[in-house]
């Protein structure tokens, strides 16, 4: 049986240890899968090592060389066919460990932007340029990912293919003390993500300002990046000079998040960048109107007025228009025709399909 080692930078809720992890639960009878990564996240870290015949805590999120060392032991305890890299970091360490071991490499941009400028751009650039000749294939989970990364890396186009991620849900009562306080509001916006600057979460609180609406209250589910200091102070910052902070709930992270968003009445992101977010097509399965940014990622789920509404990045004036439209105009035909169009769209990201997509790929032959 093949064995694949999935490398990420750590195990923490959000993006790449999720996605992975549904990919390793549908496919444990088809290969042996193993992990290594950070653990910020106990609990996350205890439902790999439960599905996965073996899993690592190794510090990924940045290079170390005691960090590579301890890959080089595992790469040797194990003997996979496959490394599997996730993001930037993983694919750092999958291209250093190819000069060493004879495997398969697969690499997942989970997100693929562009964040350097000058001299960092045309390294990065290089990069990716050189490590697509170690690996197999790269794979983009969204067209619109897939389009930004062929327009930046000079590659030979073949190299790289679109494999979405696997959602699922089910649908779950909010917690007591959630419930509570959404009871007490009349509308209820949710978004699920890490408190991170890619995330843009001051355009959000400033929405919520602008808004100047008391029946309104917005909840976010997710955590500060550990690490992110002056990102976190600049949000508690922000959240303290609100005149509107007593209608701003952060939860942290909360357990199966995706599985209550049907209780809310509209589900924002506010991102900066995404490769597929998992979120919204969760959103979009649990049946609740979304208003996205259109960057990469989001404008490949949403289209304006027929499966959502998208509004630019860091606009704070037109993203409170596109809410108050959503709470106060949008006739009841369209909205309900809206969220048909979403759930039909969002039936196509099914675990069962990523699975069959990523086997098909590692049990291709030359």
């Amino acid at each position: 049986m093949i064995k694949v080692l999935h490398i990420f930078p750590a195990y923490k809720i959000g993006g790449a240890p999720i996605n992975v992890l549904r990919f390793i639960k549908g496919s444990n009878q088809e290969v042996l899968n193993y992990s290594a990564g950070k653990v910020v996240d106990n609990s996350l870290y205890d439902d790999y090592c439960s599905n996965t015949s073996g899993s690592y805590n190794v510090d990924l999120t940045k290079f170390k060389l005691i960090s590579f060392f301890k890959l080089v032991k595992i790469m040797r305890k194990i003997q996979p066919n496959i490394v599997h890299c996730n993001g930037k970091g993983g694919a750092l360490y999958g291209f250093l460990l190819r000069f060493f071991f004879k495997v398969d490499l697969y690499y997942t941009f989970r997100g693929f932007h562009l964040k350097y400028k000058g001299f960092k751009h045309n390294l990065y650039v290089k990069f990716e340029t050189i490590f697509s000749k170690f690996y197999k294939k790269s794979i983009s989970v969204s067209s619109s990912e897939q389009k930004l990364f062929l327009e930046t890396i000079p590659i030979n186009h073949n190299k790289n293919i679109i494999i979405p991620n696997g959602v699922s849900v089910q649908r779950k009562e909010l917690p007591a003390e959630i419930r509570e306080v959404c009871e007490s509001h009349k509308y209820n916006i949710i978004t699920l993500s890490r408190i991170s600057h890619q995330k843009d979460i001051e355009t959000l609180l400033s929405a919520i300002e602008g808004l100047n609406r008391p029946d309104v209250a917005l909840h976010i589910m997710g955590g500060y990046l550990k690490g992110d200091l002056e990102y976190q102070k600049m949000i508690e910052n922000k959240l303290s000079s609100l005149q509107s902070k007593s209608k701003v709930f952060l939860w942290g992270d909360v357990e199966a998040a995706s599985d209550l968003l049907w209780n809310f009445d509209i589900y924002v992101s506010s991102a900066l960048f995404e490769g597929l977010p998992t979120a919204i097509i969760e959103a979009g399965l649990n049946q609740i109107l979304i208003i996205g940014t259109d960057c990469v990622g989001n404008v490949d789920l949403i289209q304006d007025g027929v499966t959502g509404y998208l509004f630019p990045k860091k606009d704070v004036n037109l993203l409170i228009s596109k809410i108050l439209f959503v709470l106060d105009e949008i006739d009841d035909k369209v909205r309900k025709e809206i969220l048909k169009n979403n759930l039909k769209q969002m039936k196509a990201y099914s675990i069962q399909s990523h699975c069959a997509k990523i086997l098909s790929l590692y049990n291709e032959k030359e």
